[in-house]
């Protein structure tokens, strides 16, 4: 079965595909040297850190990654903690002092050989499995992966998790919560704290996204579309944050990554269902971006932010419709309005920065997109503290909502004005949520409840894309 490939085949896809493609990262060009045809990301999961503690499940050794030396296998009931001390890395195990290492540390899984007997009574051992099935007659095709966690396939093609025996698990607490991750974990001191990297294949990191990014009581065939939009988007992605050492981020500057906690069958099994396959777009990658609801209309790129892409075009999005995110109000006084436009501002990156207003006299809608149905161009006028009439000029849909703070820029607007005309406040009803661009979450469930699948469900919301499989015959 093409899902229970090897990796190193998904490797030599994305090699020959960046190659052939002539891609090229925007970041630090020896690190993206290093990432481009990989089959693992590295997630940045923590920054400016004053203090990581770890602990560990299964077996792991700690590398000073500057020497290459062993520091020690990780046992049980162990408690790991690193400080920044002055650019170095002080190291405890416990409470036991372990040193001071400069550069970062790593804690690399230690594969476990495994033995499985097959039908004809022969042992089969292979110490990396990914891609290792095994035919059982009573429960159908069974699998282990990279970390040795089984998985078994029913008659009805479900996945299942079997166990944890082998599989090997890091706990990083932070902000007061633990959370476990697969792979490795690497500590490294960046200014007066640390960052924390997960490193792991990516297959298993969309485990931890699929879950955290789509509701998984959506049908499967929605999960599946955005496996596959999440795969290809991570993908376009390696390297980007070369300069700290780490791919992505964990959160929705990139797309949301939640690890070992929060996965789920369903989700692994869209995701292993649909392995290895990408979108692409005249020989390259997408980026295949994604929300949550488009109010009944995707929009074109440059409307949303500022580059033309020819994979994401505006369409018409009636599959979108939900009680959730359709139909919202939001009034604000002028007190309330001046408020949180100075909070989102202050947010919104600008050559020349968006000046303070002590109170917004009036909101004057611009331009739409060319769709029609969200505010391209918003200008805010009023008074700055010094009395001076002042005015900040926003021009795309994405900043519109932002420095409004609504979800989404889909909306029209009711000002009440008292008998001199003057702002007393502004009612604001819309539908959506997020900026419109690309796949649909709710679209794509909808989409998966009248009958499509997958291949159909993107091809809809990106144009003109091909689905790649790295099995390709």
């Amino acid at each position: 079965m093409p899902g229970f490939k090897a990796a190193s085949s998904f490797r030599l896809f994305l090699v020959l595909l960046f190659v052939t493609a002539g891609f090229l990262w925007p970041q630090s060009p020896a690190f993206a040297a290093a990432r481009v045809g990989s089959d693992i990301v590295r997630v940045g999961i923590a920054r400016q850190m004053p203090e990581v503690k770890l602990t560990f499940q299964g077996r792991y050794q700690l590398v000073d990654t500057l020497s290459g030396g062993i520091i020690a296998e990780t046992g049980p009931g162990e408690t790991w903690t690193a400080a920044n001390a002055g650019g170095l890395i002080m190291l405890k195990r416990n409470s036991e002092h372990q040193g001071l290492f400069q550069g970062s540390i790593k804690a690399e899984e230690v594969k476990s050989e495994q033995s499985i007997l097959s039908g004809g009574g022969t042992i089969q051992k292979k110490n990396s499995l990914s891609g290792l099935a095994v035919l059982s007659a009573g429960t159908g095709l069974s699998y282990i992966g990279d970390s040795g966690d089984l998985r078994v396939l029913d008659g009805n093609g479900r996945v299942t998790p079997m166990s944890q025996g082998g599989l090997n698990l890091f706990c990083l607490e932070k902000y007061g919560l633990a959370s476990r991750y697969r792979g490795s974990v690497e500590i490294r001191p960046i200014g007066a704290g640390l960052t924390v990297i997960n490193e792991l294949p990516v297959e298993q990191y969309l485990y931890g996204v699929v879950p955290a990014e789509m509701p998984v009581s959506f049908p499967l065939e929605a999960l599946k579309a955005q496996a596959v939009a999440a795969r290809t988007y991570v993908i376009t992605q390696l390297g980007s944050y070369g300069s700290q050492g780490f791919d992505v981020l964990d959160n929705q500057q990139n797309q949301v990554y939640r690890g070992y906690d929060s996965e789920n069958p369903q989700a692994a099994r869209a995701v292993d269902e649909t392995a290895g396959k990408v979108l692409i777009y005249g020989g390259r990658p997408i980026a295949a971006y994604f929300h949550s609801s488009s109010g009944g209309y995707t929009e074109n790129s440059e409307d949303v932010w500022n580059e033309s892409l020819g994979y994401i075009r505006a369409r018409e999005d009636p599959a979108d419709f939900n009680t959730k995110y359709y139909n919202w109000t939001v009034a604000y006084s002028t007190e309330q309005l001046t408020r949180v436009i100075n909070e989102k501002l202050k947010g919104l990156s600008n050559p020349v920065p968006y000046p303070e207003f002590a109170l917004v006299t009036d909101l004057q809608e611009i331009q739409r997109t060319s769709s029609g149905q969200r505010v391209k161009r918003l200008l805010i006028e009023g008074f700055d503290t010094a009395g001076n009439p002042v005015r900040a000029d926003i021009n795309n849909s994405d900043r519109v909502r932002m420095a409004l703070g609504l979800n989404s820029s889909l909306f029209s607007m009711q000002k009440d004005v008292d008998t001199s005309g003057r702002l007393c406040g502004v009612v604001i009803s819309g539908s959506g949520l997020g900026h419109g661009l690309g796949m649909s979450q709710w679209g794509a469930s909808g989409l998966a409840m009248q009958g499509y699948n997958y291949q159909d469900i993107l091809q809809y919301y990106y144009t003109g894309v091909d689905l790649v499989s790295n099995y390709g015959a």
